[in-house]
Order: structure tokens, then C-alpha cells, then sequence
């Protein structure tokens, strides 16, 4: 999360893959995924990692 904070401080755009990231809680990974929907929506893209690579072509 420092990572991904760090970017959106400095004004970038940041595409997050949901499927890569992981916690040893449940509760926690929904927490996490919850904060960046909700807080940084503005600035992080939430998406699965298929996605990603369609893109990234």
C-alpha cells in the first residue's frame, strides 16, 4: 500500500490488479480493496488482472 499511496501523492494514475493482491485475512484484503474503491477512486483503477494484460498490448 505505501507503493500505491506514494504514486497517488505525487499525482499519478495507478491501475491496481485486485486478483494480485492478497492477504493472510479476508477481512483484510476486503478492507483493502474497499479503501482504494471508495477513498482513491478518483486516482486508482481497480481492475482484475486479465484485464491488465488485455491492456497493456
Amino acid at each position: 500500500m505505501p507503493a500505491s499511496v506514494g504514486a497517488i501523492d505525487r499525482g499519478f494514475r495507478v491501475v491496481l490488479a485486485t486478483d494480485a493482491i492478497c492477504s493472510s485475512v479476508d477481512q483484510t484484503h476486503d478492507a483493502l480493496l474497499e479503501l482504494y474503491r471508495s477513498r482513491f477512486s478518483e486516482q486508482v483503477e481497480a481492475v482484475r488482472i486479465e484485464e491488465v494484460l488485455e491492456n497493456w498490448r
